[in-house]
């Protein structure tokens, strides 16, 4: 995809936490998490799917971005994209060594994130809640540190 087509995807998904403050994720054990305490912090979350072997492989990859940057103010979460019920997601989180927290619901509708039409997919919330790239493909590491760095 140019760059041009990215930058009008990008300007109409444009969001910020703090229009959708009523809003919050929530992890698989229940816990709320409201957009007022992401404030502040980098926010990837990315769309997988078990039958996706890009997805696949690409976990080792958040995981190594996860372990190296969840005491700075990053946060990384999954989104299974077939809406799997929360017992199944656990055991492909255990299956897949997924590290890093996963939402129980998909937040694409009051993120205003349109349609997802393949998968992976990694959105990028800068600190001030706002929608600034999304990765499509499979992402390394490096990949994503190269996005904070080229969105800060």
């Amino acid at each position: 995809m140019n760059k041009f087509k990215q930058f009008l995807i990008l300007s109409f998904l444009f969001f910020t936490f703090s229009a959708n403050a009523t809003n919050s994720l929530q992890d698989l054990s229940g816990r709320e998490i409201s957009f007022a305490d992401l404030k502040g912090k980098w926010v990837f979350i990315n769309y997988w799917a078990s039958w996706c072997e890009t997805c696949l492989l690409e976990i080792p990859e958040l995981n190594r971005f996860y372990e190296e940057n969840k005491s700075k103010n990053i946060e990384v979460f999954a989104v299974n994209f077939d809406a799997l019920p929360v017992n199944k997601i656990q055991r492909l989180i255990k299956k897949y060594d997924i590290r890093y927290p996963s939402l129980k619901n998909d937040p694409r509708e009051f993120l205003n994130l349109g349609d997802i039409s393949g998968v992976p997919v990694t959105f990028v919330f800068n600190p001030e809640g706002q929608l600034t790239d999304a990765l499509y493909g499979g992402q390394s590491a490096e990949n994503l540190k190269q996005a904070l760095a080229v969105n800060f």
